[in-house]
């Protein structure tokens, strides 16, 4: 039986020229998924790789993207139904992001897929999309995110189900999910106990469907990675970095909640002694911590670029009540984050009348199924005033044109 790597060859080689640079892009992908099938036939697992890289990338890092600056966006309206636009973090001067993380997208046994409570195609969230829409154009990367602390996702019910039919299922809803509104990666973010081969299986199904260029992140507690106080997720990520890392671009780290920390170096240190890249790992932190948080994080990050020469980045959770600026200015965390990380690089964009017009137009919609049920509850004049500033946009569009 022929191998793998001359079934490829021979229907691929023959239209390679110098000039098809795509071409080369989808070999080597093909071949790196292909080698990756071997885990499946290894009775016992492998000695963990001494050298600082588990395994070898895929492709090589977008330079200009490291180190990275993610930002996960979850609460996607304030407490009267209204809205949180995200276009203040490329509108708004001093703000370098690379990735916004929308998010959570939940499975449910003999249900549809959810993006937090509701169906993603809900009015609620027209302005999300439209917004999310010119992110992308921007140049940040626009991905979403599956699981949490929410249970469910990855249940032997759902995507870590032992029957393939199960999985294929539940799979082909996350799929036409990241299909239809154009989703450039996904965030898999393992909360609750899964197999190592389920993970595995979700990624190289994920790999083979989107390609190279999709973008496939975790986002484990920091001690998951080297098992130093344990994780959430059930698997052991060395043992998925050593056999598919080179289909995972990089981790969203929790250094938080006691699973990690960046008051010193020490921590990261570690994870990079034990085999981690140093580029592979974004540091996450709450993004609600306030000022004393980002001195210590920012003598953190120069002593790390000191000693490593680069990290991964920084990773916030969430968006909507960011300090320093809080639920009035949140984008001031991106802000003081760019400072620390990538300063000097910040992109341009153009929105021109039209666009606030319709922005303006999809905000109203997006709010008022929300806010007429908050509202409704308040009674009386209260009720009133409540409608009122309900119906008042908290994000000023028109102040956004420079085209």
């Amino acid at each position: 039986m022929p191998s793998h790597s001359s079934i490829l060859h021979s229907f691929i080689l023959p239209s390679i020229t110098p000039s098809s640079a795509c071409t080369m892009r989808w070999l080597s992908f093909f071949t790196a998924m292909l080698a990756s099938l071997a885990p499946f036939t290894t009775a016992a697992p492998r000695p963990a790789a001494a050298s600082h890289n588990l395994a070898p990338a895929l492709l090589p890092p977008d330079q200009s993207e490291i180190p990275r600056l993610v930002l996960y966006f979850q609460t996607t309206h304030d407490s009267l139904g209204r809205p949180i636009s995200m276009l203040p973090l490329v509108t708004v001067k001093h703000i370098a992001l690379t990735h916004l993380i929308i998010c959570s997208i939940h499975m449910h046994q003999n249900g549809h897929l959810h993006l937090n409570d509701h169906l993603p195609s809900h009015p609620r969230y027209k302005t999300l999309w439209t917004e999310a829409s010119i992110m992308r154009s921007s140049g940040v990367k626009v991905m979403g995110m599956i699981g949490g602390a929410a249970p469910g996702s990855f249940s032997r019910s759902t995507l870590d189900s032992p029957s393939d039919l199960t999985f294929d299922h539940y799979y082909r809803q996350l799929a036409s999910f990241i299909r239809r509104y154009s989703l450039q990666g996904l965030d898999i973010d393992v909360e609750q106990p899964m197999s190592q081969g389920g993970i595995a299986r979700l990624i190289l199904r994920l790999r083979w469907d989107f390609g190279p260029d999709f973008i496939i992140t975790l986002a484990p507690v920091a001690s998951g990675l080297t098992n130093e106080w344990g994780g959430l997720s059930g698997f052991d990520y060395r043992v998925l970095e050593r056999d598919y890392g080179s289909l995972i671009d990089f981790y969203n780290a929790q250094f938080y909640n006691g699973f990690g920390s960046v008051h010193s170096t020490s921590h990261f240190e570690r994870t990079v002694d034990e085999g981690w890249d140093p580029e592979k790992i974004v540091i996450g932190q709450l993004t609600d911590r306030g000022a004393h948080q980002h001195v210590s994080l920012n003598r953190t990050v120069v002593q790390l670029r000191g000693k490593l020469g680069v990290i991964g980045g920084i990773m916030g959770w969430e968006y909507f009540n960011a300090l320093p600026g809080g639920a009035d200015a949140p984008w001031e965390w991106a802000q003081v984050m760019t400072q620390i990380l990538r300063p000097g690089l910040v992109p341009e964009m153009k929105i021109a009348k039209e666009d606030a017009i319709m922005l303006m137009e999809t905000w109203v919609e997006s709010a008022w199924p929300g806010a007429a049920v908050i509202c409704a509850s308040v009674g009386g004049a209260g009720n009133e005033a409540c409608a009122a500033e309900a119906g008042r946009p908290n994000v000023d569009y028109m102040a956004m044109v420079n085209a």
